[in-house]
């Protein structure tokens, strides 16, 4: 009964939820003006999705739930945003964290951070894309990946490709992500002779080539909607947008080329690249056209597509039709909005007079997760200047959303990705492990999740392992939840250590306690029959005589198909010093599965190997 009325109770509130944002939809920004108001309705907002406001909570009232829960994953912070733009100062990528913490989005990729080339009035200093990097790791460390620009400077001249070519290659040394390039090709950008630089030319063949040669992504942007060449009056369905903004109409033939020719010169680049990854924007750049893109995604292998600032459109078509393309397309499709925080807000798209406020920009995520989670109809969509019309929901399978919302995103960045942070609870007292971890302590901390294999990051949630951590002054302690289908282990009876334990069923954790000498670090496995296997690493070398001193316990259960594993190791074997709040360690943990021939990691190594420190997350201590 307390869990029907649980239930019950959570879509009331999420039907409130999307009540308010239909009536908050006609109210001018002008008529919310109270703090105490907007505050409250936030709140409301958040508790139709089951979280509180501003406020990364762990997923699960008990260890041994592996949830698959929307608002879970916000709550974890899970959701990646591939396409925003944060103009680089501090304040603007202050005001996107708080944003986005409270919306659930944990990782942005930031489009267009800046070339490679140093100022002109300083050839020794840092580039645009050097000192946004450096200022978004200052200001919110881990939050961003970087997308960089091509300097055209110097087009006409015949070694320009060689040194577009160097410059990708000097922006994959800096950490650029990718590439973007935006609609300037084929519209804007032109040549000595005055004549539109084509999106196909072969003198960007080079560009294309050295991105698929360094596995950056190309997230590109041709054309434009199929409105931006219609007759730019009050008979467009788009003359607000186009009013305000008439850079963005294409429609003289004397000036700019057909919209459906710049498509076809994205697909021929496309052809002659294989091995480059692009992520057409704005739903590969022709959201009126399904069954175009449906094509495309057929055609090239290669392709990807962001959604960003598109569901209006893509709203209008038929739900069961889209909702079938995202299913068929599931592994392609990306989560993006076009979220931007320049001298004002910008939530897709934006007309001279508006002013979002951060208010308005959780209404705008609140809207992408309603039409991608909801079966809702006939509904205002939020960027009411892309046009005056409602959409529809696709209620994606859940399997399908997390896919959309961050999987993707995670196994095509996998050389980039942010490294994940794991907060360990400091504890005063001690208990001795049981394998049950039903201390109520356990359910105050954070878990992370092991679920991506680790040279490609390809997700695995049936086997999705938890781990939390407590450290008190005398240890550190280690509780793993591991769900499986079959086990292979040793006998049942067996005890103490094995050499080559990772070749069976096992949970593992690599602990740096400094992080300045991350090739020193200490390696433990736990199998689900009790054994265990510890060593000190100084690579290239190992101590397989070295001994933690741990205690573990493992409990089986073969009903839910799921082992868990309650560790707890002396910290002064670990380190001489004891931790306390604010402390850094470097740490991975790792689960082999042998009946589904995996193995995960909780930060991917994009190798075939566990030992790439440089690639393990942070382990950070707090009250």
């Amino acid at each position: 009964m307390k869990t029907r009325m649980s239930m019950r109770m959570k879509k009331s509130a999420f039907r409130l939820g999307n009540v308010l944002l239909d009536l908050l939809a006609d109210l001018r920004p002008a008529v919310i003006t109270a703090a105490v108001t907007t505050v409250t309705m936030i709140g409301c907002l958040s508790a139709a999705h089951g979280q509180d406001p501003g406020v990364a909570r762990p997923a699960a009232t008990h260890p041994n739930v592996t949830t698959n829960d929307p608002s879970a994953w916000r709550a974890e912070r899970r959701i990646v945003d591939v396409h925003t733009h944060v103009s680089p100062t501090a304040d603007r990528y202050t005001r996107a964290v708080r944003i986005l913490d409270e919306v659930g989005v944990g990782i942005a990729i930031e489009l267009g951070s800046g070339t490679v080339t140093p100022p002109q009035n300083d050839p020794n200093g840092r580039s645009a894309l050097e000192r946004a990097m450096s200022l978004s790791e200052e200001i919110a460390p881990g939050r961003f990946m970087h997308h960089m620009l091509i300097d055209y400077s110097g087009w006409d001249s015949p070694d320009w490709s060689v040194r577009a070519a160097a410059q990708v290659q000097r922006g994959h040394e800096l950490g650029a992500a990718g590439l973007k390039e935006f609609k300037r090709l084929g519209l804007f950008l032109r040549d000595g002779n005055g004549e539109l630089i084509r999106v196909d030319d072969p003198k960007l063949d080079a560009v294309w080539a050295k991105c698929g040669e360094l596995k950056m992504p190309v997230s590109i942007h041709v054309a434009d909607p199929k409105a931006f060449w219609l007759p730019r009056d009050e008979t467009n369905e788009r003359w607000a947008e186009l009013r305000d903004h008439p850079n963005w109409w294409f429609g003289d033939p004397k000036r700019y080329p057909k919209r459906e020719e710049l498509l076809e010169q994205l697909s021929r680049v496309m052809e002659r690249h294989p091995e480059t990854t692009f992520i057409a924007v704005h739903f590969a750049n022709n959201a009126e056209e399904i069954d175009w893109v449906d094509e495309q995604l057929d055609r090239h292998p290669n392709l990807f597509a962001d959604i960003a600032a598109r569901i209006p459109e893509i709203g209008r078509h038929p739900p069961e039709k889209l909702r079938a393309l995202f299913i068929k397309h599931q592994d392609r499709l990306l989560f993006g909005t076009d979220f931007q925080t320049h001298q004002r807000l910008i939530l897709g798209s934006a007309g001279d007079d508006e002013r979002p406020s951060d208010y308005d920009a959780v209404v705008f995520y609140e809207k992408s997760w309603r039409f991608f989670e909801t079966a809702d109809r006939n509904w205002p969509h939020m960027t009411p200047i892309q046009g005056d019309w409602t959409i529809s929901s696709i209620n994606l399978p859940t399997d399908v959303l997390r896919k959309v919302y961050f999987d993707n995103a995670r196994r095509l960045f996998v050389r980039r990705f942010p490294l994940p942070t794991l907060r360990a609870k400091l504890i005063e007292s001690d208990f001795v492990p049981d394998g049950k971890l039903d201390d109520e302590v356990w359910q105050t901390t954070q878990p992370a999740r092991i679920e991506y294999t680790i040279d490609r990051a390809t997700p695995m949630p049936n086997i999705s392992t938890q781990v939390r951590v407590l450290c008190s002054p005398k240890y550190l302690y280690l509780g793993f939840v591991a769900p499986y289908t079959q086990l292979q282990m040793g006998p049942d009876d067996a005890t103490g250590e094995r050499f080559g334990l990772w070749e069976d069923d096992v949970v593992e954790a690599f602990i740096a306690p400094d992080p300045s000498t991350i090739n020193h670090y200490t390696e433990y496995e736990w199998a689900p029959n009790g054994e265990t296997l510890d060593l000190k690493l100084k690579l290239p070398e190992k101590d397989f005589q070295w001994s933690s001193e741990m205690q573990s316990a493992v409990k089986l259960d073969n009903e839910q198909k799921i082992w868990t594993t309650e560790v707890r190791i002396p910290i002064e074997k670990i380190t001489s010093k004891v931790p306390t709040a604010g402390d850094r360690w470097r740490v991975n943990f790792y689960r082999h599965d042998n009946a589904a021939n995996a193995f995960l990691g909780w930060s991917p190594t994009a190798t075939r190997t566990a030992h790439e420190p440089q690639k393990f997350g942070w382990l950070e201590f707090t009250k």
